[in-house]
């Protein structure tokens, strides 16, 4: 039985290297290792079974926000937290457990919750940790005695009815340390104030905002298989957004966003004032920029950071996705239903035959950029593959999967938290000039005026501007506020150059 509190939590980790440190010195982990062997050998509630698994997950971390606007400071906080992102625990065994038969997976906080101490205080760490023990243990216990009598109620074995299983895993020791970084806020503060001051030569912009946020701090996961980890993390993010309303009272807006380790690493004041610039000419230039309004289902050019953002939506936020499922086959009349949709298709060709896909979980930089996604172990205590092929020539080889089985092709490959860095390579190899002239090719072919170019925008709340390119002559018009509707693995069987 899974627990989730309700906390806003950071999921984009980085790890670094630093010193290792005295499991002993650190009272949170020695808090988390003595809760979990004195609920490991004494919980057990009566007529119930005892827990075979526990895992506690806490992050501990400090958060710097500081927001500017027109040359103002609006908000400069600085602040501390410390929260269980997971409490886990299961009763039954590692094939058949409470979590085995039904889709609900997760224990709701009660009035008893207690939160973890801000402070370093062994015992009220652990109180803290009983709390949420307490709970998840009493559910789980209940939800496996009902899971017990409904397979002695089928007459069948296990083997014949759909359920989960929960993955062996093996002891883990990373435990690492590093100097906090020293955020000098004032002069942040000084620099929001001059870089939100440079809308103030731009009345008509209506609304801005430049903001950045530094987080730093350690993920903390014991379980009883042996797995101990502190892991170290840091996040600075930066961005800038302007928006203004035109003439028909239609809104218009821009961003600029970097993100990066350490604050250190952001751009240059002067590279940064030159971007903010560029965006607020960029924003009153579509003020005669005309609306999108077609519905166009024709050829498409992405170019840009919008190839990523349109690849990691196809991958993880449709209907299919590379991740693999937990849900459970339900009973429909008298058969269940079929595997789920993507363990279907392992074998099968889901993309253009150019397209290979890598999860590279432990990379940590590629050409000398960072890469903020890089994990060692997952948030389920699964260390990686270094690499995990996905798709190899367009057909689908593997599903990122978390420690649930549901499937037989499915096994604990370490991506509970995600694919960390993809890598995603084409065969095809096209200059812009090249790919623009298929694009009017493709669409002069299927009886069209025009086609479409995303150029170097990210997409913002699902919209983004792009460019209408005549099939005549092959000159481009800049059009706002387009919207893509979903796409989906079929879009991309029909790539026609990379």
């Amino acid at each position: 039985m899974k627990r989730y509190l309700q906390y806003i939590l950071f999921f984009i980790m980085s790890f670094l290297s630093g010193h290792a440190q005295s499991q002993s010195d650190d009272i949170i982990l020695k808090a988390m290792q003595d809760e979990l062997l004195r609920n490991m050998s004494e919980l057990k509630l009566p007529r119930y079974d005892k827990p075979f698994f526990i895992m506690y997950n806490i992050q501990d971390q400090k958060s710097y926000t500081i927001a500017a606007t027109l040359g103002s400071i609006v908000r400069s906080t600085e602040k501390s937290f410390r929260f269980k992102s997971n409490t886990r625990v299961l009763v039954g065994d590692y094939a058949f457990n409470d979590e085995s038969l039904e889709d609900n997976l997760t224990s709701t906080p009660t009035a008893l919750e207690i939160s973890l101490p801000i402070e370093d205080d062994y015992m009220g760490i652990r109180r803290s940790l009983w709390s949420s023990t307490d709970k998840v243990y009493r559910d789980a216990a209940r939800h496996f005695q009902r899971h017990q009598q409904t397979l002695k109620e089928t007459g069948k074995p296990l083997a014949d009815i759909p359920h989960r299983s929960f993955a062996k895993g093996i002891p883990v020791n990373l435990v690492s340390t590093l100097t906090p970084y020293s955020f000098d806020k004032s002069q942040w503060e000084q620099k929001l104030k001059e870089l939100s001051a440079l809308f103030l030569k731009h009345p008509s912009i209506q609304n801005s905002t430049v903001i950045i946020q530094f987080t730093e701090g350690y993920k903390y996961m014991v379980n009883s298989e042996g797995v101990v980890t502190k892991i170290p993390f840091r996040e600075t993010s930066l961005m800038s957004i302007g928006q203004l309303k035109n003439a028909q009272g239609e809104f218009v807006w821009d961003q600029i966003s970097h993100q990066a380790f350490l604050p250190d690493q952001l751009p240059s004041a002067d590279q940064l004032k030159t971007e903010i610039e560029n965006m607020i000419a960029q924003i009153e230039k579509q003020l005669s920029v005309p609306k999108f309004d077609d519905e166009y289902s024709g050829p498409v050019l992405l170019v840009g950071p919008v190839v990523a953002d349109v690849f990691s939506d196809v991958f993880f936020n449709g209907p299919e996705s590379i991740m693999a499922s937990n849900s459970i086959p339900r009973l429909t009349g008298f058969q269940y239903q079929a595997e789920p949709l993507m363990d279907g298709k392992i074998g099968k060709t889901i993309f253009h035959e150019s397209i290979t896909i890598k999860a590279k979980p432990k990379l940590k930089s590629y050409n000398g950029v960072s890469l903020s996604g890089a994990f060692e172990i997952d948030d389920e205590g699964i260390v990686p593959a270094d690499e995990l092929i996905v798709v190899e020539n367009g057909v689908l080889k593997n599903l990122l999967n978390d420690r649930t089985i549901t499937h037989s092709a499915q096994s604990a490959n370490g991506f509970s938290s995600g694919a960390g860095v993809l890598e995603v390579t084409s065969s095809q190899r096209n200059s812009e000039k090249e790919l623009k002239e298929k694009l009017i090719v493709k669409a002069k072919a299927d009886g069209l005026d025009y086609a479409l170019i995303i150029r170097n925008s990210p997409a913002l709340m699902g919209m983004m501007n792009v460019y209408k390119v005549s099939v005549k002559d092959g000159s481009e018009e800049l059009v706002r506020n387009a919207i893509y509707e979903q796409i989906n693995f079929k879009t991309f069987r029909r790539i026609l150059g990379a």
